[in-house]
């Protein structure tokens, strides 16, 4: 990707961030382009968040890997994958007003699809090996994962100077929701 999108996509993922209507005009601004260089690179809003979702589909695979692989203990993994997808969340929240939550991302994104596997897979293998209580189900297991990191990320919009204080706290009560006490170790 040349230089020029990726400051511009990079500005777009800032000014969506913190307003979700932001106008094209705004993100041109904000680096410095007239919005008719802006649009040699983008026809238009949609196409930006095509490139967009991309992008973070793209990085958050990445970092679903990169969680995977940090580790053979299983709890280790969902742990660092939890606490990358509160970075993440954070940083491309505004998609989910794009497109009907994660489902949505899931649907049109080839990575995200990849990424929810990984995630889904990491889940089952917990759960074969007992790790979760034996009530919940993994509908539940996954709906809770996403509600905690969700208010992880409302609180830290709310004041960021609490933010890993915020995340400890989320990744704490998600674990001590769903993981056998014996297993946390």
């Amino acid at each position: 990707m040349n230089n020029t999108k990726t400051k511009i996509i990079d500005a777009a993922i800032k000014a969506f961030s913190k307003d979700p209507n932001a106008s094209m005009e705004e993100i041109a601004e904000s680096i410095n382009l007239s919005r008719r260089t802006l649009h040699r690179y983008f026809n238009g809003k949609s196409e930006l968040i095509e490139e967009i979702i991309d992008y973070a589909s793209s990085l958050c695979l990445q970092k679903t890997k990169e969680s995977i692989q940090s580790s053979n203990d299983p709890i280790h993994q969902l742990k660092s994958m939890f606490l990358s997808d509160i970075e993440s969340g954070h940083q491309f929240r505004f998609l989910y007003n794009y497109r009907n939550g994660f489902q949505g991302m899931e649907k049109e994104s080839k990575d995200f699809a990849e990424m929810m596997l990984l995630f889904r897979d990491l889940l089952e293998a917990i759960q074969s090996n007992h790790f979760f209580y034996s009530r919940l189900t993994m509908d539940w297991i996954e709906s809770l994962y996403f509600s905690t990191i969700d208010t992880a990320i409302n609180l830290i919009v709310a004041d960021y100077s609490k933010k890993e204080l915020i995340s400890e706290m989320a990744l704490t009560s998600y674990l001590n929701a769903v993981i056998r006490q014996s297993k946390l170790g």
